[in-house]
């Protein structure tokens, strides 16, 4: 029989509840970057322009063209690039959530660095980007700050315990 101190813990709490966060989000990108990939294939892009002239409803359509154009105007060079940095930052988010399951203090470390990197930027959009959407982008920067500030809680109170126990 195994003792209470030995067992694993199964509870969900904070750092797990991120953990999960951080990969839902990168199967979210795979799966994302799995279709930007087969969009590499001219024929499937054929195929889809095809399908869009099926199409009746006429804004439907052009919305779906111009994606395609856009898309097409890339070209298959910068589609590889944002692949590659879409697999680096899968990587990194795989990375934070497997070790935030761990409860590892190198991965909370690893969080808040990633994910405060990213608030500079959040902020300039939030301000002087022009989006349509700006709920979208005040809700990314509070849950990041959020998310920061936890971690950074966290952090703290481990060594407290650890200062306390040495």
């Amino acid at each position: 029989m195994r003792s209470p101190a030995r067992s694993p813990d199964r509870r969900i709490d904070g750092l797990r509840l991120i953990g999960l966060f951080k990969i839902g989000k990168a199967f979210l990108l795979l799966a994302t970057s799995y279709g930007l990939y087969r969009l590499l294939n001219p024929q499937l892009v054929e195929h889809l322009h095809d399908w869009l002239n099926t199409l009746t409803d006429t804004f439907e359509r052009r919305l779906l063209e111009r994606a395609l154009d856009w898309l097409d105007s890339l070209g298959s060079t910068r589609i590889g690039s944002i692949l590659l940095v879409t697999a680096i930052y899968t990587a990194v988010l795989l990375t934070e959530g497997i070790g935030l399951w761990l409860r590892k203090t190198w991965a909370e470390w690893l969080t808040v660095v990633a994910t405060a990197s990213l608030i500079p930027f959040e902020l300039w959009q939030l301000f002087f980007g022009h989006h349509h959407k700006p709920l979208a982008v005040l809700g990314a920067t509070v849950l990041n700050i959020t998310i920061v500030s936890y971690l950074v809680y966290q952090l703290r109170r481990g060594r407290a315990r650890r200062q306390r126990s040495a």
